[in-house]
């Protein structure tokens, strides 16, 4: 496939509005590439607007599966230097939502399919492709595809999203969970007469916070370091004269294997309960979403054959002081190791569709994190490395026919 093909797939995908729905747009057209490649692929729909999407080409065992996600989180087209749904290209930066989460790891992962395919390669193995919605809130997609049996007897998992030229082979669970507090509104001159929802919600945000901290104070994972509480989103209260009847705020957990989610959630259940038994608030508790850690096998060999695979498109990059200080700011702030020299094994805190698709093998599989782009996921401005894009093309053919060929000879 020709360079600006590579380059128009991934301006294609990024045009399609996909903010946290619209799926079946992406899985329509990946579709029409697969169909003229000849690869055998389903749309598996969810809803009107969301769909799966799986393809194959080889057969037999192993089953390689690869990964991405279809949908992205909201742009502000105010908040951009560029219009985020057209890939905008700037020196070596393509920029766009989901240039980078990920978009382009998900087109890299289909044209290196596409290219196996058309060079009529021997594959031993199976190579699937999921391609999944609502991987951003819930990991719907891939909750879906596990239940179908998609993951059934595969040997490895690929998920593309950005990392760079570092291999995550382990993620923290997560768990979102939101809080209502539900009180009586009145007039602010009078607040006795009401009851504010805020002031509760407040409080036991504040009482929540402080016990799951200290009961993970001391707990960390080699793999992924600490427990992380956020609370990221708050609503209450309607005008500022008028006691709140409502409010809400919803909460991010990443958790560790050294403090299980359950632990987590008892905390919760107990904080809320002692809470609405001793003041006059009543809050109630929804969880939205929950994954377990995931730990994969550092020293597994496809892990190894990723990383001498990619090793020279990384020592061929030159990086710019600016992005090498932007590189290593990253790296300092998050704790997630980077090298400009090595591909690193690391764990992470940011989940994937892994979560769902290895709940039932949290530990020891065969999975990595492995695609392009950088730390810029969810920002205003997101953009992707084109050589990087197009390196892993490359690297995800080599890969995965030195993965099939190595296991059909120890077979």
């Amino acid at each position: 496939m020709e360079e600006n093909r590579k380059l128009l797939i991934l301006k294609d995908l990024v045009a399609i509005k996909t903010e946290n729905n619209n799926e079946i747009m992406v899985a329509r057209y990946l579709k029409q590439l697969c169909d003229l490649a000849g690869i055998f692929n389903e749309i598996l729909p969810i809803n009107d607007d969301r769909a799966n999407f799986v393809a194959e080409i080889g057969d037999g065992q192993p089953v390689v599966v690869l990964s991405g996600h279809m949908d992205t989180v909201i742009a502000d087209p105010k908040s951009w230097q560029t219009d985020p749904f057209e890939l905008t290209p700037k020196g070596d930066r393509l920029y766009g939502r989901g240039a980078t989460d990920m978009k382009s790891g998900l087109a890299a992962l289909v044209i290196a399919m596409i290219e196996l395919k058309e060079a009529n390669v021997q594959i031993n193995g199976t190579i699937r492709l999921l391609a999944t919605a609502g991987e951003e809130v819930g990991q719907q997609g891939a909750e879906i595809l596990t239940k179908e049996g998609y993951m059934k007897n595969v040997a490895a998992l690929v998920i593309g999203e950005p990392s760079g030229y570092r291999i995550a082979y382990a993620n923290k669970g997560e768990l979102d969970i939101t809080l209502t507090s539900k009180g009586k509104a009145a007039h602010s001159s009078m607040p006795k007469l009401g009851n504010n929802a805020v002031a509760h919600l407040l409080a036991i945000l504040n009482r929540l916070q402080a016990q799951v901290q200290q009961a993970t104070a001391n707990l960390t994972s080699p793999d992924l370091g600490e427990t992380l509480f956020n609370i990221d989103v708050i609503h209450g209260g309607e005008q500022v004269n008028a006691i709140p009847a409502l409010a809400t705020a919803k909460i991010n957990i990443r958790t560790i294997p050294e403090f299980a989610n359950a632990k987590i959630l008892q905390i919760f259940q107990d904080t809320i309960a002692a809470y609405n038994e001793n003041t006059a608030g009543h809050i109630e508790m929804t969880v939205e979403m929950q994954t377990s850690p995931i730990l994969g096998d550092p020293k597994a060999d496809l892990v190894k054959i990723a990383q001498k695979v990619g090793q020279p498109y990384l020592q061929r990059t030159n990086y710019s002081a600016e992005t090498l200080n932007e590189m290593s700011a990253a790296a300092k702030a998050t704790g997630i190791a980077f090298s400009p020299t090595e591909i690193v094994t690391v764990g992470v805190s940011g989940a994937t569709d892994a979560g769902k698709f290895l709940a039932d093998r949290p530990k020891g599989a065969t999975y990595l994190v492995f695609g392009p782009g950088n730390e810029t996921a969810h920002q205003d401005n997101e953009y992707v490395s084109q050589q990087m894009y197009l390196n892993f093309i490359e690297i995800y053919k080599t890969m995965l026919l030195t993965y099939l060929n190595h296991n059909d000879q120890t077979r």
